[in-house]
């Protein structure tokens, strides 16, 4: 970890101790408050010690999402610039919303997997190559680009039934089948010898989950396992699809809850 991110680190742990409000990963870094106030003064900090190393923030690559609620208004300044107010952006190639949605992630990343997979096209209709070096190269290539981030996707079931459509697509194309030969989906996964994509999303997020269970309590992924809004009170109506929440489903079903996962 660079000296900034370090002497970063002091400032805020200085200043909240038991608060979670800075996230790094090379020049990537995102700040986390709950005020102008506050955020204001984690920029000024941030800017500070950056010109101390000869760095500067670029205004124009800064990006301020309010996710929830925010005393006044959003308006951060950056070196004399106002800051662009955004309800989603890429972090880490992957998007994150204001409201936890993955929907934006989950339709990027069937975009990508669909134009790589439209670009092999020779690849697969080739018949002297076999059919199970088309589907490693289908594992490699287009599910890799698909399930990027996946572990982490708090996923509904009509984004469920999004990426079970493109990945039996995409294996009806390697196998050469159309709509007018009436396969079923079950007898295209039969003759690939491919999982639900459900299925494989949920052994990630069960493999994730375990790992960071197991993590030092220092770890960041582990804090924000275990964090709790300290006097949070949700509003009325349905909750909005958390990534908990699905691990919690995924848990039952092994016949688990969340405190036999921490044990």
């Amino acid at each position: 970890m660079s000296c900034l991110a370090l002497r970063l680190q002091e400032l805020l742990l200085c200043a909240t101790p038991s608060k979670l409000s800075d996230l790094d990963f090379a020049d990537d870094i995102a700040l986390l408050e709950d005020s102008l106030h506050n955020m204001q003064q984690l920029t000024t900090a941030l800017e500070e010690e950056a010109s101390r190393v000869g760095l500067y923030i670029n205004p124009d690559k800064c990006k301020v999402m309010v996710s929830s609620t925010w005393s006044g208004s959003a308006d951060v300044p950056v070196q004399g610039c106002t800051v662009e107010v955004v309800d989603e952006f890429c972090y880490l190639g992957s998007y994150v919303a204001r409201n936890g949605s993955c929907e934006k992630d989950v339709r990027v990343r069937i975009g990508k997997a669909a134009a790589i997979f439209g670009k092999m096209k020779k690849v697969w209709r080739n018949k002297h190559m076999s059919l199970e070096t088309k589907l490693r190269l289908y594992d490699a290539l287009i599910l890799s680009t698909l399930l990027y981030g996946a572990e982490l996707w708090p996923l509904s079931v009509t984004l469920n039934k999004k990426l079970e459509a493109a990945h039996h697509r995409w294996l009806r194309g390697i196998l050469g089948i159309t709509w007018r030969d009436k396969v079923t989906n079950e007898e295209v996964r039969n003759r690939t010898g491919k999982t639900l994509i459900e299925k494989v999303i949920r052994e990630r997020r069960m493999r994730w989950l375990g790992h960071a269970i197991r993590m030092d309590e220092a770890r960041i992924p582990k804090q924000a396992l275990q964090w709790e809004v300290v006097g949070f009170k949700r509003k009325p109506g349905r909750p909005r699809t958390s990534w908990k929440g699905v691990a919690e489903k995924d848990l039952q079903r092994m016949g688990l809850t969340w405190e036999d996962s921490s044990r």
